[in-house]
């Protein structure tokens, strides 16, 4: 896949890979990084899980759950 750079302050540098969500999510990313980077965060580690709706009939457990979405993380050190 490809690699794509982001300037995220002055001193910092995100690199990213193809992902399903795409650059908006990179990009939102690499904004929030950026505006963080004048008070000392920098980006210490990231990550995602996915989320899941519950089953479809919980009385029965019938069903596994099924995904929903991504949630992400990025966890920020000064």
């Amino acid at each position: 896949g490809s690699m794509k750079e982001r300037l995220i302050g002055d001193d910092q540098l995100l690199v990213t890979a193809d992902t399903t969500m795409g650059d908006p999510l990179w990009d939102w990313i690499a904004a929030d990084a950026a505006r963080r980077a004048p008070d000392g965060w920098r980006i210490a580690n990231s990550g995602a899980g996915p989320t899941a709706a519950a089953p479809v009939n919980p009385a029965y457990c019938y069903g596994a759950p099924a995904p929903t979405g991504v949630a992400l993380w990025v966890l920020y050190r000064r």
